[in-house]
């Protein structure tokens, strides 16, 4: 019984440890919108005024770099909640 209890809390904590280092929607586009590749987070917060907006405006980019993020709804939605807030 002590066994199974130390195994269960050992996958439990093992289960939980990922979760800790979990970036936020938004990290995953600071590499390429810090001004010099893409708009800066700053010029993109002036630009559009809700996470709505910006979320309209990513998906009409024509910029190539952007297609795998257009896919991904429910992340731009994260991500633009982020960088507006």
């Amino acid at each position: 019984m002590k066994k199974a209890l130390i195994t269960t809390a050992a996958s439990l904590f093992l289960a939980w440890l990922p979760s800790l280092s979990q970036a936020g929607d938004a990290d995953t586009c600071k590499g390429c919108h810090n001004g010099s590749v893409a708009p800066s987070f700053e010029t993109l917060k002036g630009k559009f005024k809700t996470a709505d907006e910006l979320v309209a405006g990513a998906k009409a980019s024509k910029n190539d770099m952007m297609k795998p993020m257009q896919a991904d709804t429910a992340k731009l939605k994260a991500a633009a909640a982020e960088i507006v807030k």
